[in-house]
């Protein structure tokens, strides 16, 4: 299917239920990039769109992108979702966070085509990620400052920590990570928006994945989508900065601190022993704050994506 046919379900009268595939491109042997989607219309009302697994080995995202398309059916629904559980197929494939054919595919051409489907057709945006298969997270949601709706969203998701992104305003090896992020540009479009990060290692915890179909499917319910009262959520922790925190030498973590955890600027977040056993490094807390990511996997290059810290 095309995005003509996305068009005519989007621009369709009545309750129904579709599946189609939304072309990206293709890869070097041929084989077409076709981003799977499920279409739920119910009452006349606007679009919601869900994605999944944009960074493609965020198998957590995908599971709860494919257990709300389950649940989702048109008498329950008041407008329109487009769910799609596998953002990047390719790298899904091989669960890489990368796109086989990155930086030239990756870091621009796919998400500026996201960017135009979403934009193009208006509504609001839910970006279901996770922490991925090398490392673990605290639930917390991610919204742009000014997004009214968007902050409405992040609440009625429910984490216990919420991040209210401002731009410029990232610190470390990558400062301007978010301000280019999917979510944020929707945003800024008149698309609100959300990430959501839900848990990360391997296997999925069941629980993992219940708690975010709960919170999605309460997002849904604030904008309307799902016609049933929101819940009630409490006050989260609000984060305006974040901090990613990566090691300069070589080698396997040990002693490392747990999501969630809060530490002052100079306390250890992790000893790194080389492959004698000799400590080599203590990852050093540049900033103080809450950890939110930590790694899983305990190997680590110099210059790995480590640990996260906000506050």
């Amino acid at each position: 299917m095309s995005l003509d046919d996305l068009d005519r379900l989007l621009a369709g009268d009545g309750p129904t239920r579709s599946t189609g595939t939304i072309r990206l491109g293709e890869m070097p042997g041929g084989s077409a990039i076709d981003v799977p989607y499920t279409l739920v219309r119910g009452e006349p009302g606007s679009t919601v769109w869900v994605m999944a697994a944009r960074d493609g080995d965020e198998v957590h995202a995908s599971l709860v992108a494919m257990r709300l398309q389950r649940a989702l059916e048109p008498e329950v629904v008041r407008g329109t979702l487009v769910v799609m559980p596998i953002g990047n197929v390719p790298g899904f494939g091989v669960l890489s966070r990368e796109h086989p054919l990155a930086p030239t595919y990756l870091e621009s051409q796919m998400d500026d085509r996201y960017f135009d489907v979403i934009s193009e057709r208006g509504g609001c945006f839910i970006d279901l990620h996770s922490a991925g298969v090398p490392s673990d997270t605290v639930d917390w949601t991610l919204f742009v400052d000014g997004d009214e709706t968007g902050a409405a969203m992040a609440r009625a998701y429910g984490s216990p920590f919420v991040y209210e992104h401002r731009m410029g305003g990232g610190e470390g090896p990558d400062p301007g990570l978010l301000d280019g992020a999917l979510f944020v540009r929707l945003s800024q479009a008149g698309v609100p928006s959300i990430l959501i990060e839900a848990g990360g290692g391997l296997p999925p915890p069941p629980a993992t994945v219940d708690r975010a179909f709960a919170g999605v499917w309460n997002v849904l319910r604030t904008l309307g989508t799902i016609g049933e009262e929101p819940e009630s959520t409490p006050e989260p922790h609000v984060l305006h900065g974040f901090r990613i925190v990566t090691p300069s030498r070589g080698g396997f973590f040990e002693d490392g601190v747990a999501p969630g955890d809060e530490v002052e600027v100079g306390q250890r977040l992790a000893t790194i022993v080389d492959a004698h056993g000799e400590i080599v490094e203590e990852v050093l807390a540049p900033v103080g704050g809450t950890v939110l990511t930590i790694p899983v996997n305990p190997a680590a290059g110099t210059g790995t994506w480590a640990y996260e810290i906000g506050w």
